[in-house]
């Protein structure tokens, strides 16, 4: 499914469109051109919520939590349990509107959530 972005991925802010596409139950990706970023969702992991900042609920046009989807990034290493989840800054998609989003986490709010947590830490 094609997905407009509405917020930049971080470092990513010329990528406009990407194409996203579900792996297993754990992971996704969203490619565009040569750049993909893989995705894991975090509930099957660990307890992980948020509350949604109004300003990106605008830009997502999020009317009902059922539109919401959230991913985090996985930076994937050739042993999977050093990869790493970027918990702090998770993608959000709204899967109706085709929208996406990526939040940067108040870390005074959300402190249990890491930028490079070890996903051995959940296997």
């Amino acid at each position: 499914m094609k997905v407009k972005i509405v917020a930049p991925i971080f470092g990513f802010e010329n990528i406009n469109e990407v194409q996203f596409e579900n792996i297993d139950d754990f992971f996704s990706k969203v490619e565009s051109g040569d750049v993909t970023f893989t995705l894991i969702d975090p509930s099957k992991l660990r307890a992980y919520s948020f509350n949604i900042p109004l300003f990106y609920k605008e830009l997502l046009k999020l009317e009902s939590d059922e539109d919401v989807s959230v991913y985090n990034i996985v930076i994937i290493s050739s042993e999977i349990e050093k990869s790493k989840i970027n918990f702090a800054a998770p993608i959000v998609i709204n899967k109706k509107e085709k929208l996406l989003a990526q939040i940067a986490l108040d870390e005074t709010k959300y402190k249990e959530f890491g930028l490079a947590e070890s996903i051995s830490d959940y296997l």
